[in-house]
């Protein structure tokens, strides 16, 4: 007769139960290195991954094809257009993509091929923010028509929009509910915020910050 252990360990969805009490990352570590059925039911259950350094993508990509959340928001060093597409390939169900912070500004990110790809492949992303991606163009900005369902985007930081590229993000963007906005003092977005209010009728929150 099998014991009660024996019997949570052969049955992933009572395992799945037991293991979506476990809370905090260091406790799920710790689980995830009990056994290799542990490890790979908290893979599963996974619903947010965040990569620390370019070195562990090819791996964790492969491994967490089911997460909606990426965070490249800490990565340590610099990402690459190449990164963003493998991504995109991987990761076909993301709703939610945060990249580049302050401390890091995302200088390799230079041809928008990479944003593209995300926007293009992974269409039902409904949350973006992008912090300091300094060799972003007006292209990432007209790329988020492939996002017909939008609703969060933030933009802080230096890139390499233009006032008639901000425009893009109203007409673009419709399905926005929520937009915060933190850019150089010098660049001009009234045409930017006319857009908005002509495109974006169910904006709920906007944040302006220079």
């Amino acid at each position: 007769m099998e014991s009660s252990m024996e019997i949570a360990l052969r049955d992933r969805g009572m395992l799945s139960l037991i293991l979506t009490r476990v809370e905090g990352p260091q406790d799920q570590l710790s689980a995830s290195m009990v056994c290799k059925d542990w490890n790979e039911v908290l893979t599963l259950l996974a619903q947010k991954l965040t990569i620390r350094s370019r070195v562990l993508l090819p791996s964790l990509l492969h491994r967490f094809k089911h997460v909606k959340q990426l965070n490249l928001s800490q990565c340590t060093d610099q990402l690459h257009d190449q990164d963003l597409q493998m991504a995109s390939k991987c990761l076909k169900n993301l709703r939610t993509l945060s990249l580049g912070n302050p401390d890091q500004p995302q200088e390799c990110i230079s041809n928008d091929s990479g944003i593209e790809a995300m926007t293009r492949v992974c269409n039902k992303l409904n949350a973006i923010s992008l912090v300091d991606c300094v060799s972003l163009s007006d292209d990432t900005l007209k790329s988020l028509k492939h996002c017909e369902n939008i609703q969060e985007l933030g933009l802080k930081g230096h890139f390499g929009f233009t006032p008639s590229g901000l425009i893009k993000i109203g007409e673009n963007c419709p399905t926005l509910l929520k937009f915060s906005l933190e850019l150089e003092p010098s660049v001009d977005i009234t045409l930017a915020l006319q857009s908005l209010a002509t495109h974006c009728r169910n904006l709920q929150e906007l944040s302006l910050k220079f």
